[in-house]
């Protein structure tokens, strides 16, 4: 079953259906409870309007309201196509890393884009 493949069209169907929804009602995304208690921006500011920005095709807009999230959904679609093609040839799912140098990178990552949310202070 390509499991991967079908979290992605769910969640390109999502933002759609959000920048649908706040098209037509013209609503704007909540505020971050984070940042109102804290005075600054969480990990994950500004990933509605990034995602918003997706779903009406400004990936420049996007990239400024977060990077990390708008990498990863432009990346989406060679993810998407790699699971249809491993799951129409029948092949396993490669085993996940094991080392303690993934979750490391992966830690890492998440705190620098933190830290690019912080510096821009969005």
């Amino acid at each position: 079953m390509p499991w991967m493949a079908l979290a992605i069209l769910g969640a390109a169907l999502g933002c759609a259906l959000l920048a649908w929804i706040v098209g037509t009602l013209h609503i704007q995304p909540p505020p971050c409870r984070f940042r109102e208690l804290f005075g600054i921006p969480c990990l994950t500011c500004g990933g509605t309007r990034c995602a918003l920005a997706l779903a009406g095709g400004r990936l420049d807009e996007a990239f400024r309201w977060h990077a990390l999230l708008a990498l990863l959904a432009t990346l989406s679609p060679l993810a998407l196509l790699w699971d249809l093609r491993r799951a129409w040839r029948g092949d396993p799912y490669p085993p996940l890393p094991s080392g303690g140098w993934a979750r490391l990178a992966a830690v890492a990552l998440l705190v620098a884009t933190w830290m690019l949310q912080l510096a821009r202070g969005l």
